[in-house]
């Protein structure tokens, strides 16, 4: 047995690809079968755009196959990230605007229906088109398979944590900012109000539950950071008058500790004082010392401000304690890959920062300018108005977050897909093209595409999944480096030869089972559907 043959028998899980004819075959017929579906149904512009972005997204399941670069293939995964939901939404997005633009305002009423399934057929094709390239990309390598689109849904995840975030912010801080009357002023005037109910109390008074609040989250900060620094190993054998720094900070962990558990258990009375009896009554039990020094430390503004940024502090420390605590049990590499995409996402909000007003400039023009005079006047001072209330930069980070949102959602139904069995890991790709081109072809009979084109999407789309699945099959049975072309061509011509016979049978139905207008007559166009079923049917008992 020779080095490669030996190669191929002990590596069979990462040492196999699906074979060259039939997947160059399974593309060839994606590739035609989206061209002339989108042609027919006048939509080529936005079926490149949405296959662009299709084809980022099974890049970055490629990409997520890589073990011995994964830091930077992540990190370029997540980046490719933004380009596929990019292209997906341009395509479709921009289709469905021209779409709606032909057809709407409508002539009469009783074209709105009609106009309406027009619309739902033309993003139908976008999307059996899009699914269809992207599976046919991904079945090149054999990429999309259960662990690279659950790792890309996680990948998508943090990439989109910081911009979605940030936007939620500035929107917020805009809503917050110019709405001073209504809602959002109330929520102003919560906000102030409970401020200083927590930090600048009334003077004069003993203000017992918003200080023990207080109280107890400090306790409860110093104690996590405490508990979780490595204030040990830094303290060492240093010693202080004999006393060692070590055993010092461990007395006062479990002095915060009990701390923490007296300061909770106190919040039940300190409501009952401040919010059942009056505090004259319930605190005059108290010397007047006590009393006075009570009032001086709970309704102190400076020692609580104190205790806040104490808090917040201890807080903070405590959070990277814990991260830093865990990042050390785990390999660099693996460390390194997961800090990927949230460095991917930085990126994306510096690089809106820098591009933000060119960029809103350039989508408010192109929109603008698909639309009739009436509406694109009426875009334009929306568009106007809206970047005057939030800001060109959150408007475009808004739809960057939107299109990583669209991504992430692409890829979960990917995932629940994965999950529900409905495709197979060996066979994903074969299969997601071939339903897309059926779902393109379907629809596409919906928009007065020629017949031939109809029927040509529906053989595309069986002969796509037939020979991808045979690649994959074959693949995995013999090598990536067996001779297997004639084999592979003789499969394809004979799926082809299937798929055409039954073609050819339901465009003669059309000639032959009759016509007409009235509800108990068949369309040729039905008839021709019909046949297509019964091409499937005879395709799917020649190969099994």
């Amino acid at each position: 047995m020779t080095a490669s043959e030996l190669d191929d028998a002990t590596d069979t899980e990462t040492n196999w690809a699906p074979t060259r004819a039939s997947t160059a075959v399974a593309l060839a017929g994606t590739a035609g079968g989206v061209a002339a579906l989108s042609a027919a149904a006048g939509v080529t512009t936005g079926a490149v755009v949405a296959a662009a972005g299709a084809t980022c997204l099974a890049v970055a399941l490629w990409l997520l196959t890589f073990e011995q670069w994964r830091v930077p293939a992540a990190f370029a995964a997540s980046l490719l990230l933004v380009p596929a939901g990019a292209g997906v939404a341009t395509g479709i997005g921009y289709e469905s605007l021209v779409a709606f633009a032909e057809s709407f305002p409508a002539a009469s009423k009783t074209r709105v229906v009609g106009q309406i399934l027009h619309i739902v057929g033309v993003m139908a094709v976008l999307w059996g088109s899009t699914v269809g390239v992207f599976g046919a990309a991904s079945s090149v390598r054999g990429v999309a398979t259960t662990r690279s689109v659950s790792r890309c849904l996680r990948l998508v995840t943090r990439v989109a944590l910081l911009p979605a975030n940030l936007f939620l912010a500035l929107a917020g801080h805009a809503l917050v900012t110019n709405f001073e009357p209504g809602v959002f002023g109330v929520v102003g005037d919560f906000v102030a109000a409970a401020t200083d109910w927590l930090l600048a109390p009334e003077p004069g008074s003993v203000h017992l539950f918003q200080f023990g609040v207080l109280s107890a989250a400090a306790s409860l900060g110093v104690y996590l950071a405490l508990r979780d620094l490595p204030t040990r190993e830094l303290a060492g054998e240093a010693s202080v008058g004999g006393v060692r720094v070590a055993d010092a900070l461990d007395v006062v962990r479990k002095g915060l500790g009990a701390l923490v558990v007296l300061a909770v258990l106190s919040v039940p009375p300190a409501v009952v004082v401040e919010f059942v009896v009056p505090a004259e009554v319930g605190l005059n039990i108290l010397p007047p010392a006590g009393h006075d020094l009570l009032v001086a430390l709970t309704s102190s503004a400076g020692l609580r401000t104190l205790l806040w940024w104490v808090t917040l502090v201890s807080g903070a420390l405590a959070g990277v304690a814990t991260l830093v605590r865990r990042s050390s049990r785990a390999r660099t590499r693996d460390l390194l890959a997961g800090y990927a995409p949230f460095a991917a996402g930085l990126v994306v909000v510096a690089g809106v920062a820098v591009v933000h007003r060119p960029v809103f400039d350039a989508l408010v023009g192109f929109v603008a300018g698909r639309l009739e005079p009436p509406l694109s006047g009426r875009f334009r001072d929306l568009a106007a108005g809206v970047a005057e209330f939030y800001g060109t930069e959150t408007v475009v980070l808004g739809l960057t977050a939107g299109v990583l949102v669209l991504a992430a959602g692409a890829v979960f139904a990917l995932y629940v897909a994965f999950a529900l069995r409905a495709v197979s890991d060996r066979a994903a790709g074969p299969s997601l093209a071939g339903g897309g081109l059926f779902l393109a072809a379907a629809f596409a009979g919906t928009l007065e595409t020629p017949l031939w084109v109809v029927l040509g999407g529906v053989v595309a789309a069986l002969v796509v999944w037939d020979a991808g699945s045979f690649a994959t099959t074959l693949g995995s049975e013999v090598g990536r480096r067996a001779e297997t072309r004639r084999v592979e061509l003789l499969h394809g011509l004979t799926a082809l030869s299937v798929g055409g016979a039954a073609a050819l049978a339901a465009t003669g139905l059309v000639g032959v089972v009759p016509t007409g207008t009235t509800s108990s007559e068949l369309g040729g166009l039905s008839v021709a559907l019909l046949g297509a079923v019964g091409g499937v049917v005879l395709l799917v008992m020649a190969l099994r």
